[in-house]
């Protein structure tokens, strides 16, 4: 009975919409993101100086989701997937920066339960990235000969890889940043680095209130089971001090298609933009080149 308690004591706390004005918040020059915090600030600053539209689309289970559209000058947009908990523009305005300035469109969705888009719960990608095909469906009605890349940070990559394996228009390459992989893996390691001795039985708990509340069983979400039928090559990047080599090798080995990957030297979970920029951003540069055909401007 109090193994069930925790376990949706804790669902709640994991899962409910955050408070989004507390990501990014400002760090003293002492911490370690100082510099990383700064730049983001100022991106966001400067991203939202551009020409800019809010869209909307409605979820497959009824809410409300909008995001900031930022034009470029071709028929190429970059999709954006944010992280567990994030402020969308905030963790998008350097990268979308950089997409910008490739003449590229940026879209940055606010995830469900997220900012200004509607919903109780975030699910980890399990609902998040049947929301991202709705993003695809609203950008090839902008540009409906146009060309798609999508990338993913942190959840967001997680989002990105579990939509490997579906159809979608015009959608020409995936890159994924620092990827969580498995929700199943992310309930039991939470359960058992929280709850210690009871973390088998929370686990349980931790699964069946995902299956209850999202009518899904958490174990059909591996992102290497996605991976296996994807139809799109896949650009894996994290930092050195992650140690994700290992499952970067599965994924790769699982996918169809090509896969290249980027470890950034010295860089933490989601730091690698900032910290390692010239190094990531050449290998994005390089990686699109090979699968986004001549842009053509508008």
């Amino acid at each position: 009975m109090f193994n069930k308690l925790k376990a949706n004591l804790y669902f709640h706390l994991l899962f409910t919409r955050p408070n989004i004005r507390k990501a990014y918040a400002m760090v003293k020059p002492t911490d370690s993101w100082y510099n990383t915090i700064t730049t983001v600030h100022n991106s966001l600053a400067q991203i939202q100086k551009l020409p800019h539209q809010c869209l909307e689309i409605t979820s497959h289970d009824g809410y409300n989701l909008k995001a900031v559209y930022y034009p470029g000058e071709s028929d190429v947009t970059v999709i954006c997937a944010h992280g567990y908990t994030s402020h969308a523009e905030r963790e998008w305005a350097f990268p979308g920066l950089f997409y910008h300035s490739l003449g590229y469109n940026v879209l940055i969705p606010y995830q469900r339960a997220h900012g200004i888009s509607e919903g109780k719960y975030i699910s980890l990608g399990a609902l998040e990235h049947r929301d991202m095909m709705g993003w695809v469906d609203q950008i090839n009605e902008i540009t409906p000969d146009g060309q798609i890349i999508l990338h993913g940070l942190s959840m967001g990559g997680e989002i990105v890889l579990y939509l490997a394996d579906k159809d979608l228009k015009n959608v020409k390459c995936l890159v994924v940043d620092a990827p969580n992989v498995s929700i199943d893996g992310f309930f039991k390691n939470v359960a058992t680095h929280v709850f210690k001795k009871n973390g088998t039985e929370v686990y349980k708990h931790l699964t069946k209130r995902f299956h209850k509340e999202f009518s899904l069983n958490a174990c059909d979400f591996e992102a290497v089971d996605m991976v296996k039928g994807s139809r799109y090559p896949i650009l894996l990047a994290a930092g050195s001090n992650e140690n994700m080599e290992e499952i970067f090798r599965d994924l790769a080995a699982a996918n169809p298609q090509e896969t290249e990957v980027v470890i950034l030297p010295g860089c933490d979970h989601g730091n690698g933009m900032y910290k390692q920029t010239e190094m990531f951003q050449t290998a994005i540069r390089d990686f699109i080149a090979k699968y986004v055909s001549e842009v053509t401007y508008v």
